[in-house]
């Protein structure tokens, strides 16, 4: 099973970017190139994604600065999705996106959906009007200023 995480600093608020990304109804406005509308039928949020018509679930948790979301073919083959938004000043935050294989996942449909989650933290840079990409080879020192 591969985990990949996609890292990204934006300069805005840890509070703008989260309230963006907790509100499953934005989702089409900061993952675009994932989601392409959503609505609510049923009880359930569904998708048109590029990975087809899908359930999403999201979880948020504001002082942790956790969101989860799911999303998948059917309620009960749903693959997380998990971000985290860290302040790492007052005008500088952290987003990490975490992408999961899932078990009937071929290696090229992983890189594929991995690829993807690239173009969203892409987007997420360009709508705050910069910031920054990280590879998951580059590793946050603690001892870099701000991050004290």
């Amino acid at each position: 099973m591969q985990i990949r995480t996609i890292a990204v600093t934006v300069p805005a608020p840890r509070g703008t970017v989260f309230h963006l990304l907790a509100d499953i109804e934005n989702l089409p406005r900061w993952a675009g190139s994932y989601c392409e509308r959503i609505g609510l039928e049923r009880g359930r949020w569904w998708a048109l994604t590029t990975e087809g018509e899908q359930v999403l679930e999201l979880e948020a948790h504001a002082a942790a600065g956790v969101v989860d979301l799911r999303a998948g073919p059917a309620p009960d083959r749903l693959t997380p999705t998990p971000l985290r938004v860290l302040a790492l000043s007052a005008r500088r935050t952290l987003v990490t996106l975490t992408v999961v294989e899932t078990p009937d996942q071929s290696v090229e449909a992983f890189e594929r959906r991995y690829q993807l989650w690239c173009e969203v933290a892409e987007g997420l840079r360009r709508r705050f009007c910069g910031g920054e990409i990280h590879g998951t080879e580059t590793a946050l020192s603690f001892a870099e200023p701000g991050l004290n």
